[in-house]
């Protein structure tokens, strides 16, 4: 029995009576096995091919309403990217879909790659189970068989393979499966990098290929949503754009739960503002799901379970520092406003020193319990000088109070580059900038974990856009041989910003005074009390 009605089939294949007629038939004998149902492909999937189901039993594969949804747009375009919650099935379809191009058509090769060795391995033993259980009387009247059989190949007698690698630079394909890119993006990201300019370059243009994942927070499988998403909305998608597929959590049958739950305030919260983005009433099944899921969950509910592509993108990806919190007591508290900057307030900057690297100034205010950050400015490649002389600059144009710049540590040392031996403290204060004071050393998981102490007093212009990637992208070593997260900061371009956001609340909170877990400012001469017109 199919798992979606006639009316919703057709609204899927409009014009299609007669294959909903055909997936609901039988065929009465072999000639009209032969001659009215093997040819249809969309009959093929959903009448001959075992698979093992989620609950671990053997069953004959029937797409699922998400399967028959993402098939049909393939149909329209050859390229999607898919954005999903957990358990939809699409990687299963796409298996299921380029074994059967490899067994019925000759000349096709199909790639499956996984996220790494380990998932490749998976795939090869759901893509054997496949062949193992295929119906001998369908492959002798095809005459299919098996031919070449390895820890990466799967190959028929009619010229076509089933490939699973981790990589496909050096193919040419016909048919592109690509699962879990976000993950892959997060624990590989050169892999990641590899799939647009080596596998999908091994895609001829016209050619069936699919990217699928859940979201994992701002890398290169958000960067090719968005632009899939703008390709979409201008009607300017070429053959090799990727049309974009959302899959809600809303939208599975399954994702519902007929125990009745406790729902707190802030999730009839939730749901009142989810209704009124999405127009639609969710029922009180779908709450209780919601519930159980985000009890289990947590901050991840939303990453696993999104009900709309922003949702998704804006939940913590894994191994990130500060990402989690960030979302939870920053972005969603309101703390990101337009025009954070008061006139009434003293402004102080904190730098990171790279050299001929990203070098990050932020620029930030005090105001009772809160940090505001106000301003931010990130370059590579260029010399104190230059920092030097924008610091002067911003601050004569914006008419700022600049009292005081923070420098790491690293501040008094030596520049080796420089004549007569200068440290870059002391070439700063050459260049013009004279208000510079040098941070007590403090080892980097002591920063982190005081950040994250603070981050409930954290408030961030609107326009500090690459402080607040920062904050989402701070990320963990991954470890490739024992697959887990170091507790060790990957240098990436998001670890800059996020070191002077260290430096920042250092400075914060052992120079101005800032007491953490209630923070409180000490007077400083004029006590930040008694400054009128500050609000947040």
């Amino acid at each position: 029995m199919l798992s979606i009605s006639e009316q919703e089939f057709l609204s899927f294949f409009p014009g299609k009576e007669h294959l909903w007629h055909l997936l609901n038939t039988k065929p009465k004998n072999k000639e009209e096995l032969i001659k009215k149902y093997l040819p249809s492909k969309l009959w093929r999937l959903n009448n001959i091919y075992k698979i093992i189901d989620k609950v671990g039993d053997p069953c004959t594969f029937k797409m699922n309403r998400a399967q028959f949804y993402v098939y049909s747009k393939h149909l329209i375009h050859p390229r999607l990217i898919v954005l999903k919650s957990r358990q939809q099935g699409i990687s299963t379809l796409w298996l299921v879909s380029y074994s059967d191009d490899a067994i019925f058509y000759s000349n096709f090769n199909n790639g499956l790659m996984a996220q790494d060795r380990e998932a490749a391995s998976l795939l090869l033993e759901r893509t054997k189970y496949l062949w193992d259980n295929f119906s001998p009387d369908i492959a002798k009247v095809i005459g299919r068989r098996l031919v070449k059989d390895n820890a990466t190949e799967l190959g028929f007698n009619n010229n076509s393979s089933l490939f699973i690698r981790t990589s496909f630079r050096s193919a040419t394909l016909h048919r592109l499966h690509v699962s879990e890119l976000g993950k892959i993006a997060n624990k590989y990201p050169d892999r990641a990098k590899e799939v647009r300019t080596g596998t999908l370059q091994a895609l001829a243009a016209g050619n069936t290929g699919i990217i699928e994942s859940t979201a994992e927070g701002a890398n290169i499988f958000k960067t090719m949503w968005d632009q899939a998403e703008i390709h979409a909305a201008s009607n300017t998608l070429a053959a090799k754009d990727f049309l974009p597929v959302f899959l809600p959590w809303l939208d599975d049958p399954d994702c519902v739960e007929f125990e009745p739950q406790n729902i707190s305030q802030l999730a009839k919260e939730y749901f009142l503002e989810l209704e009124r983005k999405t127009g639609r009433q969710l029922t009180t099944h779908q709450k209780n799901f919601w519930v159980v899921q985000e009890r289990e969950l947590e901050g991840d509910i939303h990453q696993e379970y999104p009900a709309t592509p922003l949702e998704a993108f804006s939940a913590a990806k894994d191994g990130t520092y500060w990402a989690r919190k960030y979302l939870e007591q920053v972005v969603r508290r309101g703390h990101i406003i337009e025009g954070l900057y008061e006139e009434a307030l003293d402004v102080y900057g904190v730098m990171d020193l790279g050299r001929n690297d990203y070098m990050v100034l932020t620029f930030f205010q005090v105001w009772r319990d809160s940090i505001r950050v106000i301003h931010e400015y990130h370059n590579t490649g260029e010399g104190l000088k230059h920092y030097a002389q924008y610091i002067i600059k911003t601050t004569m144009e914006r008419g700022w109070s600049l009292k005081e710049i923070g420098l790491p540590h690293d501040g008094v040392v030596v520049d080796l580059s420089e004549e007569n031996y200068r440290t870059r403290q002391e070439i700063l204060y050459d260049y013009g900038i004279t208000n510079t004071v040098i941070l007590s050393k403090q080892s980097v998981q002591s920063g982190i974990e005081l950040v994250r102490e603070a981050m409930p007093y954290l408030y961030f212009d609107i326009t500090c856009t690459y402080i607040d990637l920062c904050m989402l992208g701070y990320t963990k070593e991954w470890n490739d041989t024992l697959h887990i997260w170091r507790d060790t900061p990957k240098r990436t371009v998001h670890s800059h910003g996020a070191d002077t956001v260290r430096y920042m609340v250092q400075y914060c909170h052992s120079d101005l005074g800032f007491e953490f877990p209630k923070l409180k400012i000490k007077s400083r001469g004029q006590d930040a009390s008694v400054v009128d017109g500050v609000s947040i």
